[in-house]
């Protein structure tokens, strides 16, 4: 009796072992790229201003296996811009590479004259889990 208990607690871990590394495996092909931009006079916002407003930032969050695409002003830049976007995998990335909503922005980007591009890309071991933030307590 000892041995059967002992074999199924084997088993169980090793069933448990591989669904962890089957997770892993269907997240670690994920990506997220971070790209920041520099501008003048303005035109970083006016770039974005543009991009949500022509509905440019819309085709592309709509692009198969996009899973964000959001723009950030970095407070230590007034004239910067930052794109954070996220991938399913490089086959979505590469979809978004080859799309006219990609064509369109990188017109823009030029229309804009945003320069100075960092790149940074980033594949996470684990699947993000977003979570709202913990309710403030205060006292009153």
């Amino acid at each position: 009796m000892a041995d059967c208990k002992m074999e199924f607690r084997r088993a169980l871990c090793l069933i448990v072992f591989f669904l962890c590394m089957a997770v892993l495996q269907s997240h670690a092909q994920q990506l997220t790229i971070n790209i920041r931009y520099t501008g003048q006079d303005g035109n970083a916002r006016k770039y974005v201003e543009e991009m949500e407003s022509s509905g440019i930032a819309d085709r592309i969050r709509a692009v198969e296996g996009c899973l964000g695409y959001e723009f950030f002003f970095p407070a230590d830049d007034p004239e910067g811009l930052l794109l954070i976007d996220s991938w399913e995998n490089q086959e979505a990335l590469s979809r978004y590479h080859a799309s006219t909503a990609m064509k369109e922005a990188a017109a823009l980007r030029e229309k804009y004259g945003l320069g100075g591009r960092t790149v940074r890309m980033y594949s996470p071991m684990m699947p993000e889990r977003r979570q709202d933030p913990p309710e403030k307590n205060y006292l009153k």
